[in-house]
């Protein structure tokens, strides 16, 4: 009975977001949020709602957009914790009083790359460090740009090389199909490992460095989740020349 009472009401939320679909920004309110937020079991709803609220106060607040990515949040699949987060980037950026714009332009990135499966909970608690750090919002817009690129690279490279995600509860019949869990930590691993290399300073063209930096961070995580068997596939069939492609791909993003 309970589970047909959630269901019902989730039905009555879907049915009022489509009913949102068509506001304009002017006739946008802080009730619009507070519906389609409904639909999700956050737990900084009243910090979002009341950041969202500052931000509708200001004349320039894309507020149709924000309903908009709000909705989108709501319907793709992936997990409410991430979900939240893309919402908290926004009330973080309003809360320091900076303009939303570009943020929201993130956050429907950020919500694509969760809608492919992609893990973005790391990018988003790098994001919130970036802010603590006092860093300045174009630098934080450009950090998530590339780091969404970075996880898709390898996540290409990985699918190149035959190593890819099971689902939940299949079976591992070969040794390139990984559990989802570890398959994410390789591709978070390797794509912060990227990542900080480039930011370090680290040319791309030094692709055996760069490999050995790799390998190296997977060896010393090895435990729960990255097994040695992983460290070793990665060692099989990712090569120095491949993750100078990576780093070229990351370099290639125009500076916004």
């Amino acid at each position: 009975m309970k589970e047909n009472s959630r269901r019902i009401g989730c039905l009555f939320v879907l049915i009022g977001l489509l009913s949102l679909s068509t506001i304009g920004s002017a006739q946008v309110s802080i009730d619009h949020f507070s519906l389609a937020l409904s639909a999700l079991p956050l737990t900084s709803e009243d910090r979002i709602l009341a950041a969202i609220g500052a931000g509708l106060s200001q004349d320039r607040f894309p507020a149709a957009r924000m309903l908009q990515l709000t909705q989108q949040i709501v319907t793709i699949p992936g997990s409410v914790e991430e979900k939240e987060g893309i919402l908290i980037l926004i009330a973080r950026t309003i809360e320091e009083g900076l303009p939303a714009d570009g943020m929201i332009e993130k956050g429907f990135a950020l919500a694509a790359a969760l809608g492919e499966g992609l893990p973005i909970k790391a990018i988003i608690q790098e994001t919130l460090k970036w802010f603590t750090q006092r860093a300045p919002l174009s630098s934080i817009e450009y950090g998530i740009s590339r780091r969404l690129l970075l996880l898709r690279a390898v996540r290409d490279l990985l699918f190149e090389k035959e190593i890819f995600s099971l689902p939940p509860g299949a079976p591992q019949t070969v040794p390139t199909a990984l559990p989802e869990p570890r398959f994410n930590e390789l591709l978070l691993q390797i794509s912060d490992e990227v990542g900080d290399y480039l930011d370090g300073g680290g040319s791309p063209f030094e692709g055996e460095v760069l490999r050995t930096q790799v390998i190296n961070r997977l060896a010393r995580l090895k435990g729960d989740v990255i097994r040695g068997s992983d460290v070793n596939l990665i060692c099989d069939n990712i090569t120095a020349s491949d993750l100078t492609r990576v780093a070229l791909a990351a370099l290639s993003q125009p500076t916004e």
